[in-house]
């Protein structure tokens, strides 16, 4: 689980509160984007693009909490 590999980065108190109490559907589509290097290159580039959370989410299939997610882990790392 994510929430899991973040604790082993010593990364888990950077992330806003709030995301953390996250459903398991976003945990693991965020899971997926963060252990998949192609995917998360494709959220960086979209970010740096400009593109908001709902096109990202359009452009990649998840929803628009699931792109804040991992624009805050993004932020933290």
């Amino acid at each position: 689980m994510v929430w899991d590999k973040m604790k082993e980065l010593n990364l888990d108190d950077k992330i806003e509160e709030h995301l953390k109490d996250v459903s398991q559907r976003d945990s693991n589509a965020v899971e997926g984007v963060i252990t998949d290097s192609e995917m998360l290159q494709k959220v960086k580039e979209l970010i740096h693009q400009g593109m908001d959370p709902r096109r990202i989410g359009e452009q990649l299939g998840l929803s628009i909490r699931q792109v804040n997610i991992v624009k805050d882990m993004l932020g933290k790392m």
